[in-house]
């Protein structure tokens, strides 16, 4: 039971920080690189793991592995009712699009990606944890619920990631005010250095989120005209996979 467990944290730990070499899993977790080394391999036998094609000592998750966590999460409704419209905003805008799924665990994931067409863009891990408060499709989020819950979801210090991370709930707070009037929220490298974004909240009949759909664009084709032309694509587009979700 416990070398099953330990397989299970060094999943995990890939899931988390892919691409990812042993020396730091094994940091990560407390594990010996031996056995960290040993679990790898049995998840590559299992088809779970698999090298990085960048870097053959970097270890990343299959599409079984991402496939097991859609189906587990309830994601796959979701996925299936945007692809099409990813697709569309996709080549309607030459940029990347991003589908992050948000759940009772109060956890944004990035589960799936549609990438864009030009030979600069920017990219994401499908299983990325992203930040509620340093994201344009976390404030997305954040935008459809009441003050109150935003407060107690980002209760304590909030993490910066550069120097235009928004870390005081005011200015969070002020900024949400924004995103309800005009519909989506955007991203000035605020949670990835060299990446501006629009994002927009993807909701259920009853209009909570559910999940968020953002327009991500290396930082030498944004800026705040492209912002304000991007935002309304992402808006509809939300709207429309919104229409199609069923009732939970």
């Amino acid at each position: 039971m416990r070398a099953v467990i330990t397989t299970l944290r060094v999943l995990e730990a890939v899931a988390e920080l892919q691409p990812v070499g042993v020396s730091a899993i094994a940091r990560a977790t407390g594990i010996p690189k031996t056995s960290v080394y040993r679990c790898l391999v049995t998840l590559r036998e299992a088809e779970w793991l698999t090298a990085s094609r960048g870097d053959r000592t970097q270890w990343v998750l299959t599409g079984r592995a991402l496939s097991v966590g859609v189906h587990a999460s309830g994601e796959l409704g979701l996925r299936e009712a945007a692809l099409p419209t990813m697709r569309e905003l996709r080549d309607e805008t030459h940029e990347t699009i991003h589908l992050s799924s948000y759940g009772a665990d109060h956890d944004l994931v990035v589960i799936d990606r549609m990438d864009s067409d030009e030979p600069v863009r920017t990219w994401v891990h499908l299983g990325a944890r992203v930040p509620l408060h340093a994201s344009c499709s976390g404030r997305a989020i954040l935008a459809r619920l009441p003050d109150a819950e935003v407060e107690r979801l980002l209760d304590g210090e909030l993490e910066r990631f550069s120097e235009t991370t928004p870390t005081d709930l005011p200015a969070v707070l002020a900024d949400l005010r924004r995103v309800r009037e005009v519909g989506y929220a955007t991203n000035d490298c605020a949670w990835r250095p060299g990446v501006g974004a629009v994002g927009t909240a993807l909701v259920d009949p009853r209009g909570r989120p559910v999940g968020a759909l953002a327009v991500s664009v290396p930082v030498q084709r944004y800026d705040a005209e492209r912002a304000r032309r991007l935002g309304p694509l992402a808006a509809e587009a939300a709207r429309r996979i919104s229409a199609s979700l069923p009732p939970s």
